[in-house]
This record gives structure tokens, C-alpha cells and sequence, in this order.
């Protein structure tokens, strides 16, 4: 009977000890993203939802499927675990916005005002000023970043007003492969 016990014990260590590297494996799949605003801003948090399959529903309540967290949104910084490799839009929550973002569409004003960034190392991403609630941004190391509205359809994207290619933004709307010519 003792043998038994000692023995379920010892089963439920290994199902931990497999549990817990499995959990490893995941973390190499992720980068870090350091995030910042030029001149800070009080009360406001960087939000992080998961684009990977398009875009995102923005509902941002625990559990919900799509929202990968938030981090305080300082001159200073914060950083962020995110998946390598993948779509996630960035979005800087300030709640004095929220009247606005809910007159203005909901989910697709959010997506006006965020960012996509895909990870494929450690990078840092910098607003450095925003202009009619849309940033513009410095961006270091391994990362693709570009509007939000990079996750709809070609045929549903509708251009921002004057958006133009700056060299502080990065923001172009030059196709890629006509950027060359």
C-alpha cells in the first residue's frame, strides 16, 4: 500500500517536470519588445493583441482570446514577451479616449490608432509624437512594424489622411516592390 502512494507521487513529479519544460519550449518562441512614448503620458498603458489571424476584436477583459496583456505606457519603458514571427498590434490606451474611440467606430478607430509589429528578435519601438491620435514611431532591432490596418483586406484599407512616407514614422504606403524602382 506505502509502495503505491510513493509511486502516484512520483508519477505526478514526472507529469510536472514534463509540464514544466514544455513551458520552456514556449518561451524560446517568444521576444521581447521594449515599449516607450517620447515625453511619457500619464495614466496610459500599451495594449497587446494577437493579429495571427487577422485582425483582432480589441476586448481587452482577462481571458479573453486575443489580448496578449498591457504594460504602462512612460518615457522610461516597459517591456513585453511577444510571439516571434507573428502579427500583434500595438495599441497606447489613454481612458480620456474612450468617448472618442466609441464615436468613432469602436474597434475600427482603434485600429486607426495602433500598430502591427511582427518580432523576429528583441527590438525596441519608440512613439515619438502622435498626430490626430495616430503615432509615429522609431523602431530598433528585429522588428517589421506598420499601421494596424495592415491586417485587413487590400480592398478595405482606406489611407489615412496625408499619410506620406517620414523618416520618423517608417510608415510608407509605397508597396514594397514599386519601393525599389
Amino acid at each position: 500500500m506505502m509502495y503505491r502512494q510513493s509511486s502516484s507521487a512520483a508519477t505526478r513529479w514526472c507529469l510536472a517536470a514534463v509540464l514544466l519544460c514544455g513551458s520552456g519550449v514556449s518561451l524560446a518562441d517568444n521576444a521581447t519588445l521594449k515599449v516607450s512614448i517620447e515625453g511619457g503620458s500619464f495614466n496610459s498603458k500599451f495594449k497587446f493583441f494577437d493579429a495571427s489571424a487577422g485582425c483582432p476584436s480589441y476586448n481587452d477583459i482577462p481571458g479573453a482570446k486575443q489580448f496578449l496583456g498591457g504594460v504602462r505606457a512612460s518615457d522610461k519603458g516597459a517591456s513585453k514577451p511577444l510571439p516571434l514571427g507573428e502579427p500583434v498590434h500595438v495599441f497606447m490606451f489613454r481612458p480620456k479616449d474612450t468617448p472618442g474611440i466609441s464615436a468613432a467606430g469602436g474597434s475600427s478607430e482603434i485600429r486607426r490608432r495602433a500598430l502591427q509589429v511582427t518580432l523576429m528578435g528583441d527590438a525596441t519601438l519608440r512613439y515619438t509624437e502622435i498626430i490626430d491620435h495616430v503615432p509615429s514611431w522609431e523602431a530598433t532591432g528585429d522588428i517589421r512594424v506598420q499601421p494596424a490596418v495592415a491586417c485587413l483586406p487590400a480592398d478595405e484599407v482606406v489611407p489615412l489622411d496625408g499619410e506620406s512616407t517620414t523618416e520618423a514614422s517608417g510608415v510608407s504606403n509605397v508597396p514594397e516592390a514599386d519601393a525599389d524602382a
